[in-house]
């Protein structure tokens, strides 16, 4: 008797039923990911964005033959003639398109990179999508470089998914929020250029699940440690998402110390914790220290001024503790340069991430593990970007604008916090209508508009 190939087996197709069934959301919000990245970025025109994609470009052309950009290093010529021919969004820069690119000083910033400051790791993946999606499609290198973002997208909201299901959040609430998160601004901007900011969200989620999973108690806790190191080379705000897990786990082991009796956490235990957050932190600053001398030895001049460099002002410290929630990292984005979405669509997001990191802190909860998450990230939102801008002042004397992307991988974060509050049938209905909604909007804009 032949046996049935598994393809045309029932119980196969059964199972991949089942699985699709028990899994549909995720399913989803990755459909959800290609289909908004796709249509997107395909929509984009050549022009490069005006948040230094034009160096974020030159980086990635240069992979294949030099792997790394080096500081006072010159844009080459892939890059200058795209600026000549498409410009960005302030129009077309430099020399003549067609001509020689042989007066870098007409460009901005006198034609030097500013992309130095990163490791080659970004830039290596998105050449090496990129040029597998341009050799099987066709399409321009810049197109299938910036399709690259749906990779960090779709593992992000992954990750998100994993996440919200570890709170005992609902389905439709999950899928709601993973839409409205999918149409962000700064997600769409993010991952529909080149962008170092791209795979933050994963990262920042990455990191927050492992250290629910300490606390949990299960298993690969300690890949905290190198997903903290490779985080920060891919971005050093992910400092951010490593600073708010350190947070959670001390928390939690000073909290459950406190409670005595049959609350309290075992001193190994409590131990353990303790040791993880410290060697968290402290191998993002090993690593980031260990890419700063790389950078600084392998230099081969001064970069180019900015014109960015302040000084410490009081004034400026103060309105940082809340740029991290209004307008928040989730809502940064170059409306009229992508497709005319107003800024009122957004707004519902950011409202719910405010209320969800107050509220989440002081609601009641049974779980010390919850109440220690929530009081971390409302305290990371308010105090962390004051201390970035602090610490500048004191290691280097002067001071950078601190801005709400920067918090990208607090994001994850604040999105749970957002789900711990919705309590009852009509809130997750209308979060569900907004995410699906926005996402449509969305589309609808992207095709609409060029």
């Amino acid at each position: 008797m032949e046996s049935v190939p598994p393809a045309s087996n029932p119980r196969s197709r059964s199972a991949i039923v089942n699985w699709s069934l028990l899994n549909w959301v995720p399913i989803v919000l990755v459909f959800a990911s290609l289909l908004m990245t796709g249509i997107v970025t395909v929509r984009h025109t050549q022009a490069l964005s005006p948040l230094d994609e034009w160096v974020y470009y030159d980086y990635t052309v240069k992979i294949p033959s030099q792997g790394i950009v080096r500081q006072g290093e010159t844009i080459g010529k892939q890059a200058l003639e795209q600026m000549s021919c498409f410009g960005d969004a302030f129009g077309q820069r430099g020399d003549a398109c067609g001509s020689s690119y042989n007066h870098p000083r007409t460009y901005p910033q006198e034609g030097k990179t500013t992309a130095d400051i990163y490791t080659p790791i970004y830039f290596a993946v998105t050449w090496f999508v990129g040029e597998a999606i341009h050799t099987l499609t066709g399409l321009s290198f810049l197109t299938a470089a910036r399709l690259s973002g749906f990779l960090w997208l779709s593992g992000g909201v992954l990750i998100l998914y994993a996440l919200l299901r570890r709170f005992k959040v609902g389905k439709l609430v999950t899928l709601g929020l993973g839409l409205a998160v999918i149409a962000a601004p700064s997600t769409v901007w993010s991952v529909t250029y080149i962008s170092t900011d791209a795979p933050t969200l994963l990262v920042g989620g990455a990191l927050l699940l492992l250290a629910m999973r300490a606390i949990d108690r299960k298993s690969g806790a300690w890949w905290l440690v190198p997903v903290a190191m490779v985080g920060v080379w891919l971005k050093i705000t992910t400092i951010f998402g490593v600073g708010l897990v350190a947070l959670i786990l001390l928390v939690y082991a000073l909290w459950r110390r406190r409670r005595g009796g049959m609350g309290e956490l075992p001193s190994a235990e409590r131990r353990r914790l303790i040791l993880l957050a410290v060697a968290t932190a402290a191998a993002a600053v090993i690593a980031e220290v260990i890419w700063l001398v790389v950078h600084h030895a392998i230099a081969i001049g001064p970069g180019p001024s900015q014109g960015l460099a302040g000084k410490f002002a009081w004034r400026d410290f103060g309105q940082l503790g809340t740029i991290f929630l209004t307008p928040g990292p989730l809502m940064s984005g170059g409306w009229s340069n992508i497709y005319h979405i107003p800024p009122f669509v957004a707004y519902p997001l950011q409202w719910l991430c405010i209320a969800g990191v107050v509220g989440a802190a002081f609601m009641a909860s049974r779980s010390i593990a919850t109440k220690s998450f929530a009081v971390a990230t409302l305290i990371s939102s308010v105090l962390f970007a004051p201390a970035l801008f602090a610490a500048m002042s004191f290691v280097l004397g002067n001071v950078f604008p601190v801005i709400p992307r920067y918090g990208l991988a607090l994001a994850p974060a604040f999105v749970v916090a957002a789900a711990l509050i919705v309590r009852n049938r009509l809130a997750t209905s209308l979060v569900l209508v907004y995410g699906a909604g926005t996402f449509v909007l969305l589309l609808g804009c992207a095709i609409a508009f060029r």
